[in-house]
């Protein structure tokens, strides 16, 4: 297994509309209610569109703009899901 990934840097102070797909780092996503629970609590806070989840093996990809990210962090946290880390990866095509 490669252990060598590239992930860009995200920038606190990008206001614009701008979506970018950010992953999440979740703990449980191995647990089916897990999932489940994630995209309950995403769904019904109208911060992410269900086209706009992606579930991976450990974590989610959102399509969102920066300035979400610390309200998802909240809405996770609250509901007791573990986050481990938050990025965007690397894309050279951008």
């Amino acid at each position: 297994m490669n252990k060598i990934m590239l992930i860009s840097k995200l920038n606190p102070q990008d206001y614009t509309d701008e979506k970018k797909k950010i992953f999440f780092l979740l703990g449980g996503m191995n647990i089916p209610t897990i999932e489940n629970k994630i995209i309950d609590v995403l769904r019904k806070s109208e911060l992410v569109g269900l086209s706009d989840i992606v579930l991976k093996y450990n974590g989610i990809e959102l399509n969102i703009n920066t300035q979400k990210i610390p309200n998802i962090v909240k809405l996770l946290c609250k509901e007791n899901i573990s986050i481990y880390s938050i990025y965007q990866f690397y894309n050279p095509d951008l």
